[in-house]
């Protein structure tokens, strides 16, 4: 048990590895998850004009 807890407090107190926060030091949304979610926002609105096209492809037909 002794050795477990040694080698998480090693493992948690390596300077050299970046540290990931989930909280925003500065003031607005984070421009990665921006990034994240007009891409996601593209897809879906590629995907649902591509519905609509073959939906009145096959209404005329």
């Amino acid at each position: 048990m002794a050795t477990g807890s040694r080698q998480q407090r090693q493992k948690s107190s390596r300077p050299d590895e970046p540290v990931l926060n989930l909280a925003s030091c500065g003031s607005g949304p984070d421009p990665r998850l921006v990034k994240l979610v007009r891409l996601l926002a593209r897809r879906a609105a590629r995907k649902a004009y591509l519905e609509m096209l073959e939906e009145r492809r096959t209404t005329r037909s």
